[in-house]
């Protein structure tokens, strides 16, 4: 994760290598302590970083403005690989005028977050112990609504 700190999200494989060090771990260690308490299967770390992502990816869009406006410097993590089909500068989609551009964008990256999905489903699943079933599925329902 570190070295996004002077490293700019270029690709769609640097996005995903940041969101998994950002919370695909937290994916993959929650998933070995519900396994090491006996309550639930080991489940492949490819779903455990999926549940992860998907959150990841989902703050990342919704927190656009906030992160763009950040002062002294903004901190952004839209991999330049989807935003640079719509605009020059990604703070430039904050501008009323690019509108048409910024949803474009905008489905574009939702897109990006939705292919976690199906996983998320798949791992909540095969959840049976209904309190850990909730704490994972209150906020991947929140992100989907978001």
């Amino acid at each position: 994760m570190a070295k996004f700190i002077c490293k700019e999200v270029e690709s769609i494989d640097d996005y995903d290598e940041y969101c998994y060090y950002v919370a695909g771990l937290v994916g993959l260690g929650l998933s070995k302590l519900f396994y090491a308490s006996g309550t639930e299967d080991l489940a492949p770390d490819s779903l455990s970083n999926s549940m992860g992502l998907f959150l990841q990816k989902t703050n990342i869009i919704r927190d656009y403005l906030e992160d763009i406006n950040e002062i002294p410097k903004c901190r952004m993590f839209w991999p330049r690989e989807i935003w640079s089909k719509y605009v020059n500068k990604l703070e430039d989609l904050k501008y009323e005028e690019n509108s048409d551009k910024a949803v474009q964008c905008l489905n574009d990256m939702v897109t990006n977050a939705l292919m976690h999905v199906e996983d998320c489903l798949k791992y909540m699943s095969a959840l049976r112990d209904h309190a850990i079933f909730r704490f994972c599925a209150i906020p991947q329902i929140m992100a989907i609504g978001t």
